[in-house]
């Protein structure tokens, strides 16, 4: 048993999945869900993701060891502010938000010495959300990437450390700008142009009839993740809007170069790009 009580706070698809986990492996003595709407938060518990709920962030994190903020991106810093009064000495929190620079210089400056912050990102997640969607097995043979600074307690890193694995996940650690560059490339602008596919192909007037009623598995795959959760990338590209726009600036000039070959009828340089393209993604 790792801890004694965890709360979480954000029981989506994240946070309902390691709360399953946590209680199927029994990392914790006790698992306690943290909201605002007591409706949810009593269906979670019906469903046996957590051991009891709590409505509002003012009290009961007494007797918690380790907070688990998973919440969009955009609310983690005012809510980690908001809980840390109520926390006792050497209370670990940490959170799940694929955004970490902003996050962790905001929470590394303002919370107590004495609450140890490690920033957390788990690569793991689906198109869905909520916790009706969540389960154990999400974490299992993925990422969980680990942002620790200077600053970071050590016993407080490997806890978390230990957590991640225990959940099936290969962890590592990394720098907060690296972490933001990395995933603004490979997760963020993909969905940035999942987002940006459907809504062209909804806007195409020219058409008589509705053009998707036709997608089948090419587009229905390429897009499967502009079905996720509007809040939550909301969040995430504003949080990360400078390391997002230098990769839609690459990805713009991609575009233009394909254009410029399909307009010009270069069949050489059409058949080098996507075979530069196929190289790179069987090597994945």
């Amino acid at each position: 048993m790792l801890f004694n009580h965890i709360a979480i706070v954000g029981l989506g698809l994240i946070g309902g999945s390691l709360a399953q986990v946590v209680r199927k492996k029994k990392l914790a003595k006790r698992v306690t869900a943290f909201g605002r709407n007591p409706e949810r938060l009593q269906k979670a518990q019906q469903l046996g993701l957590v051991d009891g709920y709590q409505v509002g962030f003012a009290s009961g994190f007494k007797e918690v060891d380790l907070v688990v903020i998973a919440t969009p991106v955009g609310s983690i810093v005012e809510l980690t502010r908001a809980i840390a009064p109520h926390l006792k000495p050497g209370t670990i929190i940490t959170d799940v938000g694929s955004v970490k620079a902003a996050i962790v210089a905001a929470l590394e400056s303002q919370l107590p010495r004495d609450i140890n912050f490690i920033g957390g990102h788990p690569i793991a997640g689906t198109e869905n959300s909520g916790f009706e969607a969540s389960f154990a097995e999400l974490f299992e043979n993925r990422i969980c990437v680990l942002t620790p600074t200077v600053s970071s307690d050590r016993n407080a890193l490997e806890q978390i450390r230990g957590l991640w694995t225990a959940a099936g996940s290969s962890v590592v650690s990394m720098d907060v700008d690296t972490h933001d560059k990395i995933f603004a490339a490979i997760s963020h602008l993909p969905h940035m142009v999942a987002f940006s596919l459907v809504n062209a192909v909804v806007d195409m007037k020219d058409y008589a009839q509705n053009t998707l009623q036709y997608s089948a598995g090419g587009f229905r795959d390429f897009t499967r993740i502009a079905a996720s959760d509007p809040i939550m990338w909301r969040d995430i590209a504003l949080l990360n809007r400078d390391n997002l726009l230098a990769t839609l600036d690459y990805f713009s000039r991609a575009i233009e170069e394909l254009k410029d070959a399909i307009s010009a009828r270069d069949g050489k340089k059409m058949e080098a790009l996507f075979q530069r393209s196929r190289d790179a993604r069987r090597k994945i």
